[in-house]
């Protein structure tokens, strides 16, 4: 099992270790409902550095993205970023990424900690064909820490060398923060005002030591994996492995706003073009549950008593104190506002199909 640079600062914390996609990760420190509130009225401190960090740099590099992304990274500006999918030659999801630009012929790529090995060999083999692009796994030698809540602005602006407020939601920037050099991008996965930093792994323990102490004042709570998981589902994020794989296309996961047919070619576009134009078969809803219960992950999704899904995500959502989750089903059964029911230990729970983020309360 792998460990962060933050292990040893964990176990002071106490936290609950838990392994995950290979890494021996915190779960929870004082306990999932009590980070998850930290996170939605203050700020939430998170160690994300099983993620993976590759770096993409060359007069090609621009290419090999616009080949293997769903999003256009040619018309992506110097300093920002987007969400992307990369798939396969059958439109199925290899992984969600997030592309960062730095400047003119280099580019980074955040890909989930379960596909970070698949993603990096997956860029290279695309880029076998280039010249003029270099892939170079940085995973190991960058650590990553999510600042995340409505507080997390005032927290981080005297410890960073330049102006927060102009900053905007999916821009990043090199700079500094506690006095360390770093890529900080104004991002998370809460649906939160926050910021993810990108550090030396070698400095990443005193950064974190830095933002306990200095978010005290701030009401800031260590998260773990726990409340990650239920702030994102709370946004409606969906989570690799559960939510979308390689047997699901972008269009199937409801993921359309992130693939651009017009952009010209790129992997999986021919399968994309003609489900645009046909249809899909199965589609990936949010719903709530109309009465108490806790949906998971494989639970039926029935309608007047028939399997017409399955949950790929659910949990009781401590913001909205119901039950939430997300699944795919027949498209005919996909439209908001559709009547439902999840199979819940053999009890058919009513349910309403519902338009996604379930909380949109967020500051980001």
């Amino acid at each position: 099992m792998k460990r962060t640079p933050l292990y040893d600062e964990h176990k002071k914390l106490g936290a609950k270790i838990v392994p995950f996609a290979g890494w021996e990760m915190p779960l929870s420190y004082t306990g999932v409902l009590e980070e998850h509130r930290a996170t939605r009225s203050a700020v939430g401190l998170f160690d994300v550095s099983h993620m993976g960090r590759i770096e993409l740099t060359g007069p090609a590099a621009v290419e090999l993205l616009n080949r293997v992304a769903t999003s256009p990274a040619k018309k992506l500006a110097v300093g920002g970023m987007q969400y992307a999918l990369a798939c396969n030659e059958q439109g199925g999801v290899l992984d969600d990424i997030m592309i960062y630009r730095f400047d003119e012929r280099r580019y980074f790529v955040c890909a989930n900690a379960s596909n970070a090995e698949k993603i990096d060999q997956w860029l290279r083999k695309q880029a076998a064909g280039l010249s003029g692009v270099d892939v170079t796994d940085r995973s190991a030698e960058l650590a990553q820490i999510a600042v995340q809540g409505p507080r997390s602005r005032e927290l981080m602006k005297p410890l960073t060398a330049v102006d927060l407020d102009r900053l905007k939601l999916r821009h990043c920037i090199e700079t500094k923060v506690a006095g360390v050099p770093m890529l900080l991008s104004r991002s998370g996965y809460t649906g939160e005002l926050g910021y993810e930093l990108y550090l030396p792994a070698d400095r990443t323990p005193g950064v974190w030591e830095t933002l306990l102490h200095e978010g005290a004042t701030y009401g800031l709570k260590p998260c773990g994996l726990g409340c990650r998981d239920t702030l994102r589902l709370e946004m409606g994020y969906p989570l690799y492995g559960n939510d979308m794989d390689e047997t699901a296309t972008p269009l199937e996961a409801s993921l359309d706003f992130a693939v651009d047919l017009a952009k010209g070619d790129f992997i999986g576009r021919e399968v994309m073009r003609r489900q645009k134009e046909d249809g899909v078969s199965r589609k990936l809803i949010g719903f709530e549950l109309l009465r108490q219960g806790v949906p998971r992950h494989g639970h039926a999704i029935l309608c007047d008593g028939k399997e017409i899904g399955v949950v790929t995500s659910g949990n009781h959502s401590p913001s909205l104190n119901k039950g939430i989750g997300m699944g795919y089903v027949q498209t005919r059964f996909a439209e908001v506002g559709g009547k439902i029911q999840i199979d819940i230990r053999g009890n058919a729970v009513p349910a309403l199909v519902v338009e996604r983020p379930f909380y949109k309360k967020g500051k980001a």
